[in-house]
């Protein structure tokens, strides 16, 4: 009977450990993608020095309930195929939780097709295209929308800057850009904004100068510059020549972040060129000022644009969401997720219907040839 007794303490004892066991497994693993080299590199590395610093001061501080968090990264160059196949590589061989990633928004959108066979939580710091979480109940962004700061930039032309009458330049072959340019030339017309010149050229363009004559010619009083930083470059430098003539406000969005550094006369942008972006690095907010403190300390440098907070922010949304889940349960996860009330660096966080987060965008422009902050537009 003692020995029967002793027994059953003995299993009851096994029990309680078992119980009390972690419920993820020594180290979690989460996959990260973005253009690390190629002509988008400069948002891909920005993600990835945000979400790398979160992820150092959550191992500090003992990481998801005791398990450490690594990331895996791939650099997938910007381009649909590379990331595709890392995605695969992550899901299929790395075994991870969880994705932070991508970054642009046509290789997260071919990504979005492979999520939504396997699964697998992913969340975006900066592909603002809509479709990315259509239809895809386990991806989410930490980013805001296209059609929002497009919408938002229109507004913002009309009742800041007086613009009646507007223009778009944009690329015909990036999903990106069309998006923008329909969402800014809709809000525009819902203005009662005239919208006197529509020119688009594709992704190998190096020479503007005939789309930008013929807006010229149209005398708009701003144009909306829907394409990455370094074509938009491009664009303000030829719009400026002589035989151009171009004298207007530029607008554009998130893309545009970075010009500045591309650009050879940045007195081309002196309180004239103004985007949308997801933060605003001179804000008071303690988080914030404890990040740009963090940030500068890991890397060395100030912070290069909006993208390192939203990729800080995805990190911390992603964990959170793994810690509320208490497993690494796809489904579980991404539950967490979309029930999420998160306070992050760039605005606090909840979900709505399509996955995205219902937060401010801050509208930038250039003084001293660097970014600063004009106004916030609150959704």
């Amino acid at each position: 009977m003692a020995r029967r007794k002793g027994f059953v303490i003995l299993l009851a004892a096994l029990l309680c450990l078992t119980m009390a066991s972690p419920a993820f497994a020594d180290t979690i693993k989460i996959g990260g993608l973005a253009p690390l080299t190629g002509a988008v590199a400069q948002y891909g590395i920005a993600v990835q020095k945000g979400v790398d610093l979160y992820i150092e001061q959550l191992n500090a501080q003992g990481g998801i309930d005791g398990s450490p968090v690594e990331v895996i990264w791939y650099d997938e160059k910007g381009d649909e195929i590379e990331a595709m196949n890392a995605f695969n590589l992550l899901v299929d061989s790395d075994g991870v939780v969880g994705i932070i990633g991508d970054v642009t928004s046509r290789p997260t959108l071919a990504v979005a097709e492979l999520v939504r066979e396997v699964g697998i939580p992913m969340i975006t710091a900066s592909a603002t295209a809509y479709d990315v979480t259509t239809d895809n109940p386990s991806i989410f962004r930490s980013c805001f929308l296209d059609p929002f700061q497009a919408s938002t930039m229109a507004n913002f032309a009309q009742q800041a800057l007086n613009a009646q009458k507007v223009a778009v330049i944009y690329d015909v072959s990036d999903d990106y850009s069309v998006g923008l340019a329909e969402s800014f030339r809709a809000q525009a017309e819902a203005n009662g904004q005239e919208v006197v010149a529509y020119e688009s050229g594709t992704a190998t363009d190096v020479d503007f100068s005939a789309q930008l004559t013929n807006i010229a010619s149209k005398e708009p009083d701003a144009l909306f510059v829907a394409y990455y930083y370094g074509p938009a470059a491009l664009i303000v430098q030829q719009a400026s020549k002589p035989e151009v003539g171009l004298d207007c406000y530029f607008l554009g969005a998130d893309g545009i972040a970075g010009i500045e550094n591309t650009i050879s006369d940045t007195s081309l942008l002196e309180k004239k060129f103004f985007y949308s972006d997801h933060f605003a690095s001179d804000s008071t907010d303690p988080m914030v000022v404890d990040f740009i403190k963090a940030y500068e300390a890991k890397y060395n440098e100030p912070m290069s644009m909006a993208f390192n907070a939203t990729g800080y922010d995805a990190a911390l949304l992603l964990c959170e969401a793994i810690k509320a889940a208490g497993s690494t349960d796809f489904e579980a996860v991404s539950a967490a997720l979309k029930s999420s009330s998160v306070q992050g660096v760039t605005s606090s966080y909840t979900f709505d219907d399509h996955n995205d987060p219902i937060k401010s965008a801050y509208i930038m422009t250039f003084v001293g040839g660097k970014q600063a902050f004009e106004t916030r537009q609150d959704p």
